[in-house]
């Protein structure tokens, strides 16, 4: 029996068993070529129809995306385009057929969607998701060296993780639950239990009737949070890092691969981020940008693109840091400014032109804690068993962040909108597949 080494189409070579889709089928008069395709690329392969007359009837109805496994020898040739080799089949067997494809490159967006899994089949498309790989490997690496302990939690909770608005209430049993709008209690908690620095990764949910580029319903999160935080500076230092070395991953692996085939520089950015603080912000938009914004009031769309527009042009980096938000735009957990209490220890990420993360100090006292949670107009009796009560057996300052890691994949490659950075997408109208 010949002894056939089991591979893929990239590494093929001498004698050889490959399993893959049917990609392309040229059916000539004396002669087949066909197209083989798998994750790590094309082979092409050819069947002489006199020496192989029932092979070659098979062939003769493939279509796109017919799966095979075939067995055979690869030997070179000058004249095949195609890596200069090709494939010599001695047995083929149809292991999947297809129908012909409900989509194409024509069709929009949202039928694209309904067969999410067909159109991922595009090695662009596989590309961002192994860019995404790499990119949340740099930054669990970066966790992992750095002390920092994984935790898992629950994505369903007893109350509102934020002020109450845009979250999915759900029944469980005979009680009210509601889905995650983020990990911050459960990281508040690991702090509270001395574990000084963790990291979650963890699905978040959004009950938001949003239609922008970059918004969606349910995305991935990835959260960090520590202690023994002295400022928010503390807290924009580790994030910096973090980004640097998951960006650093995805250039060294992939970067040549993403400029070749989407056209897109993965810049590692330089340490420090700029940084700018919300009342410079104020002076900024109304002085270089002609547009005033009260001072008090949080950035909206426009304000956001005029701003991001100024960094980049003053400091030729695709991060800064907007930090010291006014106390009353940011979450309840928020720690207020020691010297100026209208202000707070926060932050926002800015990537290009895009905010990717919110991130703070947080509040760990648990008298002003329950002072916070009212003035946002929450009963904090609600609050607590499952949260104030974290901090009421002695519990260091902390702060944390956390990353959308869908959208920052969508920014990193230019991709025009989040749902071609998901694997599947989730929106207001939206629930398949």
């Amino acid at each position: 029996m010949e002894n056939y080494v089991r591979t893929d189409l990239a590494s093929a070579q001498g004698k050889v068993e490959v399993w893959a889709w049917i990609e392309k089928v040229r059916d000539q008069k004396s002669m087949q070529f066909v197209i083989l395709r798998d994750r790590s690329g094309m082979l092409q392969m050819t069947i002489e129809k006199a020496k192989q007359p029932e092979m070659a009837e098979v062939v003769s109805h493939f279509i796109q995306d017919y799966y095979v496994k075939v067995r055979g020898t690869v030997v070179p040739n000058e004249y095949v385009k195609l890596g200069k080799k090709e494939l010599i089949p001695d047995t083929l067997e149809v292991l999947s057929k297809a129908e012909v494809s409900p989509i194409d490159g024509e069709s929009s967006i949202d039928q694209r969607l309904d067969y999410r899994w067909i159109d991922l089949r595009d090695p662009k498309k596989r590309l961002i998701f192994e860019a995404q790989t790499a990119l949340t490997q740099g930054m669990r690496n970066y966790c992992i060296e750095n002390g920092f302990i994984e935790v898992h939690c629950p994505t369903t909770i007893k109350n509102e993780s934020e002020s109450g608005s845009g979250v999915f209430e759900v029944k469980y049993f005979d009680k009210k639950a509601y889905l995650i709008q983020s990990p911050q209690f459960y990281k508040q908690m690991a702090i509270a239990a001395g574990f000084e620095k963790v990291f979650i990764a963890t699905p978040i949910y959004r009950a938001e009737k949003s239609y922008t580029r970059k918004h969606t319903t349910e995305f991935s999160g990835f959260d960090l949070e520590f202690a023994n935080v002295s400022s928010v500076e503390d807290v924009m230092k580790v994030e910096e890092e973090l980004i640097h070395a998951g960006l650093k991953e995805v250039s060294e692996k992939y970067g040549e691969k993403i400029k070749e085939m989407l056209g897109v520089d993965v810049i590692v950015p330089t340490l420090p981020f700029p940084r700018v603080t919300m009342k410079e912000v104020y002076k900024i938009l109304e002085d270089e940008c002609d547009y005033p914004l009260d001072e008090g009031a949080d950035l909206d769309t426009e304000a956001e693109n005029l701003l991001s527009a100024y960094m980049m042009k003053k400091n030729n980096h695709q991060f800064f840091f907007v930090k010291d938000y006014p106390s009353d735009v940011r979450p309840f957990y928020s720690m207020h400014k020691a010297d100026d209490p209208a202000y707070s220890e926060t932050y926002d990420l800015y990537y290009k032109d895009i905010e990717i993360t919110s991130g703070a100090m947080r509040e760990h006292r648990p008298d002003i804690l329950a002072k916070q949670i009212a003035d946002k107009g929450i009963d904090p009796k609600t609050m607590e068993e499952n949260y104030i009560n974290f901090f009421k057996y002695g519990c260091p300052p902390h702060g944390g962040f956390g990353l959308g890691l869908d959208r920052l994949t969508m920014i990193m490659l230019d991709i025009p909108t989040i749902k071609e950075a998901m694997f599947v997408f989730r929106g207001p109208d939206r629930l398949n597949p």
